[in-house]
């Protein structure tokens, strides 16, 4: 079996994060198939260069009609059996099985763009969901949007849940705390929240009202820390809005010091009013950060029994936890326990072994095909 994975999509986001953290496993963990990995020139995915893996190169930009042959045409120069597409832009004339990671469906529930790029990403969805073979979802509840929104089968559909980076650990550093002060004069006792360009889905509002009412409650003095685009921010006028919650605005983090501030937080609050994972309470927890979430979205599916979870709205609630965790070291003990039980049923190994069954099952069920197909030829 020789499987093509489209690494292009490699970068800081959720997705390159998918990319980066399934390859590296894909190309390490012991498999009975080749493995060729097409990259974006300048843009290689790292640690992969001593793993038994074909790496070509793809010319052609990314959402152009270039693409769509030179993919095309690589699947077949390659002898692909499988093409394994991480986003939902996909090469649509194949000779070979397509398998499509699902993310989210944010834009069937949100206006996030614009409404002509809202409606052309909806297509994008819907014609890769079409003409996938086998769809893998983050998580059950994202298998049941594509279920219920989009109608695919459910023996179409197979969940598999994602994993933190190898950095998001409970093991501190020497270092942590000298980086976190001078890098972004960020110092403990904090607590964390995060944004993003659609901070409205995160919910980012509602986080630093709880944060802020937790301050009244708990009556200690804390840092605010908000990581990710400052759109948020700046768009709710949060400073002048919240002057009391010492806001220590990041922008963006490289994973490394993320996990240096989620190692040394005493929560982190992420009330979402929807995910299609939600990974970065994985790498919380993994930190053993407590964290406080809502129950929208595959929230309370990854949160497990790990986090405090609230409905998007409980500002009060959510506010009463973060004061708990503030004030009473007892009750920070007990969720960071907890949290880092949970975040010990994810891993990469356990995802890339997960999706190399579904290339199995996708293969065989071709070659059981293609022998009916010669069974039946013959007998005629």
């Amino acid at each position: 079996m020789r499987v093509g994975f489209d690494a292009r999509w490699y970068n800081d986001s959720g997705v390159g994060a998918y990319v980066a953290g399934l390859l590296r496993r894909l190309a390490a963990v012991p498999r009975d198939f080749d493995l060729v990995v097409y990259t974006e020139p300048g843009n290689p995915v790292p640690d992969l260069d001593a793993l038994a893996v074909t790496m070509i190169p793809v010319r052609a930009p990314k959402y152009s009609l270039a693409e769509q042959v030179e993919l095309s045409q690589r699947a077949r120069e390659d002898r692909l059996d499988i093409f394994h597409a991480p986003f939902f832009v996909v090469p649509l004339r194949l000779t070979c099985p397509l398998v499509v990671t699902v993310h989210d469906l944010i834009p069937f529930f949100f206006r996030i763009y614009p409404w002509p790029k809202q409606a052309l990403i909806k297509i994008g969805y819907r014609v890769a969901s079409r003409r996938a073979r086998h769809i893998i979802a983050d998580s059950a509840n994202t298998a049941r949007d594509l279920h219920t929104i989009l109608g695919i089968a459910k023996d179409r559909i197979t969940p598999v849940h994602l994993a933190p980076a190898e950095c998001f650990t409970a093991g501190r550093r020497k270092d942590d705390l000298d980086c976190l002060e001078h890098h972004y004069s960020v110092r403990p006792p904090y607590v964390i929240a995060a944004s993003a360009r659609n901070w409205r889905t995160k919910n980012l509002e509602t986080a630093l009202g709880a944060i802020s009412q937790a301050k009244r409650e708990s009556g200690g003095a804390f840092q605010t820390v908000v990581y990710g685009p400052p759109d948020g921010i700046r768009d709710l006028s949060a400073e002048d809005r919240w002057p009391g919650l010492s806001l220590r605005k990041t922008g963006y983090v490289p994973a490394m010091d993320l996990a240096r501030l989620f190692r040394h937080a005493r929560a982190f609050v992420m009330p979402s009013l929807y995910e299609g994972f939600g990974l970065p309470i994985v790498e919380a927890m993994a930190c053993g950060c407590p964290v406080i979430t809502s129950n929208a979205g595959s929230l309370p599916e990854v949160a497990g029994d790990g986090a405090q979870v609230f409905t998007p709205s409980d500002v009060l609630g959510m506010a009463g936890a973060i004061a708990a965790l503030l004030t009473d070291q007892e009750n920070f003990d007990r969720w960071r326990d907890a949290a880092l039980r949970r975040a010990a049923d994810f891993s990469w190994e356990r995802t890339a072994e997960q999706t190399i069954s579904v290339y199995h099952r996708i293969h065989d069920q071709r070659l059981r095909a293609r022998q009916l197909a010669f069974a039946g030829t013959g007998s005629r």
